[in-house]
């Protein structure tokens, strides 16, 4: 029997009560922010779709990755908490983040605030996003924004073992973006070896994770999904209907598995990445998202159960550098 094909689950936008999407809509700070078809957007996602996330993911045996964004949307960090709640509400979702997902997820920064870019020096806010303003700097400047990450990550108890990329963020200076997570990687956690998230590759399906650098002993592996975002249509709808959610899951893998995205990736020889964002497993309070994920779950364990395995991105990385030592 061939060997079992890694998958994984990559989580985005992950953060304690903020929802980022809102912050993200053209014109959201100056007017009402709306789903596709018209309803008031939620102000934020409530904490407890975090716990359960972690009962689908558990149920299923999932793997993969999930992004912390260490100021979400400029609103506090994850060390001191989020503005307008207790502390405790940010550590007790930090919490349950360590403790259940730790065994089978790994954890990134997705840099800052997912918003506007932060001066270091006096932690004001930048007129540019952290998109546009990450185009545009080198490793020394990117350095120590990602240190910063990273150590927010750990002051708050959460060992980061790679880094995601908000939007694309550095992909104009790419080279200067991998040295610099390399080095804050060593500076924060001490660690020759990562991981980042930047490549979206959807029309690729041989696509695997490959070393995107190595230098003086240290390896960083780009980690790339090669499956579109159907979850996103959660934001399009006010619907919580099962025909919704089923139509979701089937663009994955339908419950005859005989079509959906998973099938081409595994007959192309890639490793399938399922990548969606944490504001569309809430999909606007309906958590239709959410209940297609465990849904699909459901189908690749029991139809696909000997051709994959769920798979951190940690453990594919490590995967890809044994292929490129042995090789």
């Amino acid at each position: 029997m061939p060997e079992a094909v890694p998958l994984s689950l990559v989580i985005d936008d992950g953060c304690p009560v903020v929802h980022l999407y809102r912050h993200h809509l053209p014109d959201a700070h100056d007017k009402e922010p709306l789903t596709g078809d018209g309803v008031r957007l939620v102000d934020e996602v409530p904490n407890s779709l975090l716990d359960e996330f972690c009962d689908v993911t558990e149920r299923h045996e999932m793997a993969g990755k999930f992004s912390i964004v260490p100021m979400p949307a400029g609103r506090g960090d994850i060390v001191r908490g989020i503005d307008g709640h207790p502390p405790e509400v940010t550590r007790s979702w930090i919490e349950t983040a360590r403790t259940r997902l730790g065994p089978r997820f790994d954890f990134s920064p997705e840099m800052l605030t997912h918003d506007w870019a932060v001066d270091l020096d006096d932690g004001s806010m930048l007129a540019e996003t952290e998109l546009v303003w990450s185009r545009h700097q080198d490793i020394r400047t990117l350095t120590p924004y990602i240190t910063h990450a990273l150590q927010l990550l750990a002051d708050a108890g959460i060992d980061a073992s790679g880094v995601t990329s908000p939007w694309s963020f550095a992909d104009h200076v790419e080279s200067e973006y991998q040295q610099a997570i390399m080095a804050a990687q060593v500076a924060v956690n001490n660690r020759k070896h990562s991981w980042y998230f930047l490549h979206a590759f959807d029309d690729r399906p041989w696509t695997r994770p490959y070393l995107a650098r190595a230098e003086g002993g240290n390896t960083l592996v780009s980690i790339v999904t090669n499956i579109n975002d159907h979850f996103w249509a959660s934001l399009h709808h006010s619907r919580d209907d099962d025909e919704l959610v089923q139509s979701i899951a089937d663009r994955y893998l339908t419950d005859d598995g005989s079509e959906g995205a998973i099938l081409p990736i595994l007959e192309a020889g890639g490793w399938p990445a399922i990548v969606t964002h944490w504001q569309c497993l809430y999909g606007n309070g309906t958590k239709v998202g959410l209940r297609a994920l465990d849904l699909l779950g459901e189908r690749v364990n029991r139809l696909l159960g000997n051709r994959i395995r769920w798979t951190s991105c940690a453990e594919a990385a490590e995967l890809t550098r044994a292929a490129w030592t042995s090789g």
